[in-house]
């Protein structure tokens, strides 16, 4: 009878192979995102904005218009992984930037 399997003595060891299933392959568009968390997770959620509506009346009778705004998906991460994605995420920002030039903050 064998037991499990020990894990390898270093990380370098491993060959990791990235499986995308193919309903998730194309990926989603998303031009917005919130980030919450409670004490066991971090939630980020990919948003899109959608076309403004006509809302509610204020009581001094002014129209509001409704913003509605769909998550196209949602991931959720441990805490221990934040620090992580920050970093590999300014990472990609800084290659992006060394390949195609500064990137245009939005508002700009």
């Amino acid at each position: 009878m064998s037991g499990p399997v020990p894990p390898p003595a270093d990380e370098s060891d491993v060959d990791v192979e990235v499986i995308v299933p193919e309903t998730v392959s194309a990926g989603v568009y998303a031009n917005g995102f919130t980030c919450w968390y409670n004490r066991t997770d971090f939630t980020l959620d990919c948003l899109v904005y959608l076309p403004t509506e006509p809302g509610a009346v204020t009581p001094a009778g002014q129209p509001m218009m409704r913003q509605p705004v769909q998550v196209t998906s949602r991931v959720k991460f441990p805490p221990a992984l934040i620090f992580r994605l920050m970093q590999t995420l300014n990472d990609s920002m800084s290659n992006y930037e060394r390949q195609f030039g500064p990137i245009t903050h939005l508002g700009e």
